[in-house]
């Protein structure tokens, strides 16, 4: 770039912006890159300072006292003006002295910030920081990862909080975690990954606000002071995932009936949580999930989802084949079906039973059905294909999705036979992709 010039060839457009537009490119690059335009020109200097967000990797500094001089020399050219955002990447491997995490501190405590990110990659030291986000009323969102929280004794309040993101953090206590979910009035969503190392062992989560919440163990293996309870009063919550997770109790106090359930936890759920489920209306589940539900609708036969809209699941079909007819007649209207087929691996797949198990009153208000990753030898899918299309009196779309080592299994002849199959629906659309 040339300063100065303006009208002739070689003209630089970008520096005869006005400062605000100026910095406001600049908040579309990290705080590296930004420093680096000061060697375009004078009036690029010391642009950067200016720029109300930083985006900092630890590794472009050769030692820590180097990270926290430069973060305390845009601390203190900025004074206590508005910080839009605060990003902190590192790599702690547990031989830092506590220098980075009180100048974190100083960033919440001096800065009226949005936006404050740690994102530690290391992954077995956790960087330790107290709990004193309440000093920053102005945060909007809070997203941590393999932080460790030191315990804070305060009243809790985050007036403009929304979102909350938790990898693997470690809460001291019950109580810690639950005070930062309930002290934001306005949160609207929550993500919480457990680490083995937390001592939290019942987490509640009261917020009328919340809109999302995604709970996942992401630790595997046995966790010796894991959480074994959770209590849910959420009146507004819109959607759930559950991941990976396994719980003693886990109790739903209160919950919005249109809530959008993704499931995937192994059978220890307990039947508080099923009733809930019986109001679902749109509903996520895994293979295992789908099994213990099966479980329980074989032991009561009465048990209905009556409000089940839309479903998708993923079935072994060649091994537990009478899975499907008991769950479709849990869900008399059910409109969307959307089926993954795995194999199991571990059963010699005989012949198919499924048509003799699937009678034609259990379909009659699907609309769609989209059936995901076939893989039977036996031609499973083409035989429940075939049912839904003789059966299914308001089917408008069916899809087949096949890959290429499915196709080499099927006879010749198979599809074509599916296209020239009677419809129950004479408006129904069979697509195979």
């Amino acid at each position: 770039m040339q300063e100065g010039r303006s009208g002739t060839s070689g003209e630089d457009r970008i520096s005869i912006l006005p400062e605000p537009l100026l910095c406001h490119i600049l908040t579309f690059l990290s705080t590296k890159e930004s420093v680096r335009t000061g060697v375009l020109s004078s009036r690029w200097r010391d642009l950067w300072l200016w720029v109300p967000r930083l985006d900092l990797h630890k590794s472009d500094f050769s030692e820590d006292n180097t990270c926290v001089s430069f973060i305390d020399k845009f601390l203190n050219f900025r004074g206590e003006s508005y910080l839009r955002g605060f990003k902190l990447n590192t790599d702690n491997d547990g031989d830092e002295g506590p220098s980075v995490e009180t100048c974190l501190m100083r960033v919440v405590n001096k800065c009226k910030i949005h936006h404050f990110e740690i994102e530690n990659h290391f992954g077995f030291c956790f960087l330790e920081m107290p709990l004193v986000f309440s000093m920053c009323d102005t945060l909007v969102s809070l997203k941590l990862s393999f932080v460790m929280m030191s315990d804070y004794d305060q009243s809790y309040s985050l007036p403009c909080l929304k979102t909350l993101h938790f990898e693997k953090v470690v809460f001291p206590r019950d109580e810690a975690a639950e005070r930062l979910i309930s002290s934001s009035p306005v949160l609207r969503e929550l993500k919480m990954s457990q680490s083995r190392y937390d001592s939290v062992q019942v987490l509640r989560v009261r917020s009328k606000s919340l809109k999302s919440f995604t709970l996942e163990r992401a630790d595997t293996g046995r966790v010796e002071n894991s959480l074994d309870t959770v209590v849910m009063d959420t009146p507004g919550l819109e959607y759930l995932n559950l991941i990976d997770y396994q719980y003693t109790s886990f109790e739903i106090v209160s919950m919005s009936e249109t809530v959008k359930f993704d499931i995937d936890v192994v059978l220890s759920i307990t039947l508080n949580f099923l009733s809930f489920l019986s109001h679902a209306k749109d509903m996520t589940i895994s293979r295992r999930t789908l099994e213990f539900i099966y479980y329980h609708l074989e032991i009561n036969r009465r048990s209905k989802f009556h409000g089940l809209a839309r479903l998708r699941a993923t079935i072994f079909l060649n091994s537990s084949p009478e899975m499907l007819p008991v769950i479709l007649e849990a869900c008399p209207n059910l409109k969307h079906l959307t089926l993954e087929l795995v194999h199991d691996f571990l059963v010699t797949e005989g012949t198919s039973r499924l048509l003799n198990l699937l009678p034609p009153s259990l379909v009659s208000s699907l609309e769609s059905v989209d059936i995901e990753s076939p893989i039977t030898d036996k031609a499973t899918e083409l035989e429940l294909v075939r049912y839904f299309l003789e059966n299914s009196t308001k089917l408008k779309k069916l899809v087949l999705r096949l890959n290429q080592s499915c196709l080499r299994k099927h006879k010749p002849g198979l599809l074509k036979q599916l296209f020239e199959s009677p419809r129950c629906s004479g408006l129904c659309q069979f697509v195979i992709l």
